[in-house]
């Protein structure tokens, strides 16, 4: 019989509406990062999107059915092929009953409902929309966007905010095509708390059996909650196999706890914990890190205190304090979270500020010694205090500019020099620049003195006053480079000027001062030292001049520079008692290339001409997309550091990519750091491996290590969390899952 009765019926849509947030709760069963990081372009099922909020506007129910039946005027029902329609929403059955007294629906006969997210099929279904409440029975159902699909054989809407499923089976893989499921008898979902419990259930891979949770609870909304979190296991062979079991606590609205125990099959247990708590004005981060080590049989632990506090609008200050049992440490357990390998470990205290017109700073810094090849006389001085305070003027023409800074410090340690140093820096400029051209002059008055204890010869009060004295110049040229590609060419020559005159320094303690790197911008400015204990005396002129190409869209995929300092007399202030003869610089160069938007190649060096040689070069060829990278550098310090690294992330297709990385220490003929690693992703499940070694500081030991990974879309992932460490080690790399 044709479909030959057509309802409308407005008072079903809030039945239709509580049928769908019904469903919704199916959905967030699972945790929601599992829905955002999965790629569901290898699932054969196609990824159905929202419809548009204007279709999900229409209000209007249709029934369409062969047959209607109604006994008094407020009991309808629909029979043979029945199809009950409101804007995206779908309900399809043998028989629908309406009751438009008591707001009561029940279906039965092949039932199905759809909608811009959902889809699902039953055998029978009973809404009161008065109350609340609804049953449905043997139930399939499926959610679009987020490839899931499973199956319950009794959902009970307790009322507008509890639901309980029983007999529950999921999985975000392809029909007929179970890698991984989980199953529970019972699974209660509370909007109310935004909780849900889950009693025995289990994970099954290819319907093997191979975890069982006799219950647990899992957040149903962005509300967080404790629980455990996923284990990792990894493996080297200094430390031995590690697993860890990461425990989460949420105490409060503003403060929550991250418990990881992690033993070590050649070491022992260890304990670490991040502490995170928030306030209106401050917030900040704890970490404790101990344990009984087995191999160097004694205690060793690790703390850092990190705090942020906005004291004011225009007042902020931070604390961050870090101490460490032994020198070892930070090597020993640098793949930890927060634990970084280093030399130094730094806290300090700063506050910043504007005052009046004044930006200011109150630092207190300190270092503790991490290496057991540093001596105390090799780490930096504590700075206890250093105030700074500087501000910039404008004349009213926005064309002469007063640049005022000012620094007091005290310097401490526990053997040779200290004292405190007062540091005065007014500068005068007048910039004038057009588009074609730039001319900067500027004088500079450096005023410094010192008061010492423990300095040679008693010398333990001093001053230094220079004039710096420097014009920065420089002309930009033009030309149509391609006619047909639109492509323009500059070329920009720069003259720079820079007086300092000599002044004797070598009474001056070097408390936080280093000579700076070769590099092309270090030709232009006004001192050759960092730090305020040496004022470079010279007579220079540098020559640069760099040349770019500019696409038709402005874009800049070609530049080179080159430039050279000449030097009109000696340089005698150093940090060594020597004095610099030369009478020009190194040849700086520096070429960056883009010749597509994924590739860039960069070549910076320093060349000796009168050693003929190469004192620093660094070559970089990259290639980055969103899931292909290709890095090869070379990277050289004349008698310090000679390394290459090559490293990629290639995919051999659409399910296998495999990563590799090599860093060699030519000097040593070591590894810095090689990694392979292969990597399986498919609709619903992945796996990464990843193989390291690394040598240690001084490349007398490789330690070696296999980290493993496996993720079930949509669900969680357990084992090392190799993303992580990839992006930290591998420029340009993404996680794809």
């Amino acid at each position: 019989m044709p479909k030959s009765i057509l309802f409308k019926y407005c008072q079903t849509s809030l039945l239709l509406a509580q049928l769908r947030t019904l469903l919704f709760f199916i959905a967030i069963i699972l945790p929601v990062s599992g829905f955002t990081a999965a790629d569901w372009g290898y699932c054969s099922v196609p990824v159905i999107t929202k419809q548009s909020e204007n279709q999900s506007k229409q209000q209007v129910t249709e029934i369409f059915a062969d047959q209607l039946f109604s006994e008094n005027d407020h009991s309808l029902e629909f029979s043979g092929n029945v199809e009950l329609t409101r804007s995206t929403q779908k309900i399809g059955a043998d028989l629908i009953q309406l009751d438009k007294v008591t707001n009561l629906l029940s279906a039965s006969g092949n039932i199905s409902f759809s909608d811009s997210l959902f889809r699902f099929n039953a055998d029978s279904i009973e809404l009161d929309n008065e109350n609340n409440t609804g049953l449905f029975k043997q139930v399939d159902f499926q959610l679009y966007e987020n490839h899931l699909r499973g199956s319950a054989a009794k959902i009970i809407q307790l009322d507008a905010s509890q639901r309980e499923l029983y007999n529950v089976s999921y999985t975000t893989c392809d029909p007929d095509s179970n890698a991984w499921s989980l199953d529970s008898s019972k699974l209660t979902l509370d909007q109310q708390s935004g909780q849900g419990t889950a009693l025995h259930a289990v994970l099954r891979i290819q319907d093997i059996p191979v975890f069982y949770f006799p219950w647990f609870q899992f957040p149903i909304d962005n509300r967080r909650m404790s629980g455990l979190l996923a284990p990792t296991i990894s493996s080297s062979n200094i430390a031995g196999t590690q697993l860890a079991l990461p425990f989460y606590w949420n105490q409060a609205e503003n403060a929550d706890m991250t418990l990881t125990p992690i033993w070590y099959s050649n070491r022992g247990f260890q304990l670490n914990t991040e502490n995170r708590y928030l306030f209106n004005n401050n917030e900040g981060q704890l970490n404790l890190s101990w344990m009984d080590d087995d191999l160097t049989e004694g205690d060793r632990w690790y703390r850092r205190w990190n705090h942020q506090i906005d004291l004011s609008a225009d007042f902020h200050s931070s604390i961050l304090i870090q101490r460490v049992s032994d020198t070892e440490f930070l090597q020993d357990f640098d793949h930890v979270d927060t634990i970084e390998d280093i030399d130094y470990l730094k806290s300090s205290v700063t506050i910043d500020g504007l005052l009046a017109d004044w930006s200011m700073q109150i630092l207190f810094e300190q270092y503790q010694i991490t290496d057991a090849d540093k001596t105390i006389s090799e780490s930096p001085y504590k700075r206890l205090p250093r105030l700074r305070l500087d501000r910039i003027f404008s004349a009213e023409n926005d064309v002469l500019t007063v640049e005022w800074k000012n620094e007091w410090v005290q310097f401490d340690k526990e053997e040779g020099i200290t004292g405190n140093r007062l540091h005065i820096a007014p500068v005068i400029s007048y910039p004038l620049e057009d588009s074609y051209y730039f001319i900067k002059p500027a004088l500079q008055l450096d005023y410094t003195r010192y008061s010492l204890d423990n300095n040679l010869n008693d010398l333990n009060s001093l001053e230094r006053s220079l004039p710096l004295f420097s014009i920065d110049s420089g002309l930009i040229f033009e030309r149509q480079a391609n006619n047909t590609k639109n492509w323009v060419q500059t070329l920009e020559p720069r003259l720079y000027f820079l007086y300092v005159p000599f002044e004797d320094q070598s009474d001056i303690p070097d408390f936080d001062t280093a000579l700076l790197a070769d590099s092309y911008n270090n030709l232009f400015i006004n001192n050759r030292f960092s730090g305020a204990d040496r004022i470079g005396d010279t007579r220079q002129i540098s020559l640069g001049i760099t040349t770019r190409l500019l696409d038709d869209s402005h874009r800049e995929f070609f530049s080179a520079s080159i430039g050279q300092a000449y030097y009109a007399e000696n340089r005698k202030v150093s940090l060594s008692s020597t004095i610099e003869e030369r009478d020009k610089s190194s040849l700086m160069t520096v070429i960056n290339f883009k010749p597509q938007p994924q590739w860039n190649i960069q070549l910076a060096s320093v060349y000796d001409q009168l050693e003929k040689v190469s004192t620093q070069t660094d070559i970089s060829i990259r290639k980055q997309s969103a899931k292909q990278v290709f890095n090869i550098e070379y990277h050289l310090r004349k008698d310090t550091l000679e390394q290459t690294t090559l490293s990629f992330v290639y995919p051999l297709n659409m399910n296998w990519t495999v990563v590799a990385k090599q860093q060699l220490s030519l000097i040593h003929n070591m590894p810095v750091q090689n990694l392979l690693g292969l990597f399986y992703e498919s609709c619903c499940w992945g796996f990464k491996v990843l193989y390291e070694e690394s040598s240690d500081d001084n490349f007398e030991e490789v330690d070696r290590a296999v980290y493993f990974q496996m993720t079930f879309k949509g669900l969680s992932s357990a084992g090392k969390d190799i993303n992580s460490l990839l992006e930290d080690d591998i420029l340009g790399y993404q996680a794809q899952f």
